[in-house]
């Protein structure tokens, strides 16, 4: 065997492990559920993978402070939730700038939404900085945009057909949400403030 076939053979575990994401609050499933109970809204939150991913997993918490879920590139998950007003955000929890050095920047998604009981919701999660500058480079930061989409989608319907289906281990992101609560207040709030925008 050559000494380059060897290396290509070396580098494939490594670059196959990479495209797996590593999400330690979810669990993977063979296929999602997205039909919504008479008694209850379904909303299923949908990430595409970018140029500009570097694969963390984003951190979804609810207006009521409970862990939804976590959200890795290419991936998809549903929650039931009573009908209602109902708010999400999303940050990635090791990918801040610095709070004390930048107390004005916002890297957090925030979406808010009316719930009727019987219907399915969709939520795409996205990195909303795109590649930048003249050599078209990606920023070492990630800022985080949560939008609200329509079922018909063709955008949609194809991120959701490339994506793997997950299902949160809810007793377990409680667990570390609560242990970290001040860090999800302060997220929250940042999300508050651009829900807040006219």
């Amino acid at each position: 065997m050559s000494r380059l076939a060897f290396l290509l053979l070396a580098l494939v575990p490594a670059g196959t492990a990479c495209l797996t994401p590593k999400l330690a609050l979810m669990a993977p499933v063979s296929a999602l559920d997205v039909n919504a109970p008479a008694d209850a809204a379904l909303v299923v939150f949908v990430r595409e993978s970018s140029a500009c991913d570097g694969g963390e997993a984003f951190r979804l918490v609810d207006e009521n402070v409970r862990f939804v879920g976590e959200s890795a590139p290419a991936s998809k998950f549903s929650v039931r939730l009573p009908a209602g007003r109902h708010a999400f955000f999303a940050w990635q929890p090791s990918g801040d700038l610095p709070p004390d050095q930048f107390p004005f920047v916002n890297q957090v998604g925030a979406v808010e939404a009316d719930l009727a009981p019987g219907h399915v919701y969709y939520v795409t999660v996205a990195i909303a900085n795109d590649r930048f500058g003249i050599r078209k480079t990606c920023s070492n930061y990630q800022w985080i945009a949560l939008r609200l989409v329509d079922p018909g989608d063709a955008d949609l319907k194809q991120t959701m057909s490339g994506a793997q289906a997950w299902v949160p281990d809810t007793a377990g992101g409680q667990r570390v949400v609560d242990a970290e609560r001040d860090e999800v207040i302060r997220h929250m709030e940042l999300g508050k403030r651009k829900l807040r925008r006219p």
